[in-house]
């Protein structure tokens, strides 16, 4: 009976134990759990007949749109210095994020005005920043999107030191209440594009990558010869990318991640 007992407690505390992962689950786009890059954060906003969000639930003429929102990139001060620094006046504090926008929904909008973003520090204080637009700077607002498109906007805001964002705050309505959805501002590395001749420690980091999966069966020699070249063309094409030699941007950030396909010898 003793032994019964101890079997029912040591499972009811293993229950517990993995009760954590199901709320971190639920709570994906909390404050503390914050989508990353690249993570599609999927919802459902109601927006007035005249395109605004539904913040009383006593409003009945509106639509439900399906959207889903992913945060692509953080444009720091230093990107916005070395890219737009000479054309403009700026102040050092200049930032922005890129997201991508899909409409899944048979409804127009525009996402200006039905949703809020915003930016938030890491003490909570948070700032409006500037109006979606369909450039890094300079672009055009109020920029529509079709039921079924997809789009790319950018939305800028000031990084001062006394407030640094931390992060990208969606905020939309939904039963006639306000719900708030945290991405994590992270700045995606861009990764220079190798080819036939390229040489140096980006090689080198492409060629140990090529080795791992499977791909190239050579030295990490750093010289990017016609062996790399026949590796990165399987790598490419293994991960549905076109069969070009090239390393580019894309094909390197989809190749370092942990779910790259490692080649068919490896998988044997």
């Amino acid at each position: 009976m003793k032994r019964k007992i101890i079997c029912a407690l040591t499972l009811m505390a293993l229950c517990l134990t993995a009760l954590p992962s199901f709320a971190e689950e639920a709570d994906k786009g909390a404050r503390d759990n914050p989508y990353r890059l690249g993570e599609a954060c999927a919802f459902e906003a109601e927006v007035l007949s005249d395109g605004s969000p539904r913040r009383s639930a006593s409003e009945e003429d509106y639509e439900t749109v399906s959207l889903a929102l992913t945060l692509d990139n953080y444009l720091s001060p230093a990107y916005f210095q070395e890219n737009y620094g000479r054309l403009y006046k700026l102040d050092g504090a200049e930032a922005g994020a890129q997201i991508t926008i899909a409409n899944e929904s048979g409804v127009a909008i525009v996402p200006q005005n039905a949703f809020w973003l915003t930016v938030e520090s890491a003490d909570g204080r948070q700032a409006a920043g500037y109006q979606l637009m369909d450039a890094e700077i300079a672009g055009n607002y109020g920029v529509t999107l079709e039921g079924g498109e997809t789009g790319t906007l950018y939305k800028r805001f000031d990084a001062g030191e006394d407030a640094e964002p931390v992060y990208l705050v969606l905020t939309y309505c939904a039963d006639g209440e306000q719900i708030s959805r945290y991405f994590l501002l992270e700045e995606r590395v861009v990764y220079p594009e190798l080819a036939s001749g390229s040489r140096g420690e980006d090689v080198v980091a492409l060629q140990t990558r090529l080795i791992e999966l499977g791909y190239l069966d050579d030295d990490a020699d750093g010289i990017f010869g016609r062996n790399t070249e026949a590796a990165v063309r399987a790598a490419r094409q293994a991960a549905d990318f076109d069969d070009s030699g090239v390393a580019d941007d894309d094909f390197q950030h989809a190749l370092y991640a942990e779910d790259f396909p490692a080649a068919a010898a490896e998988q044997e």
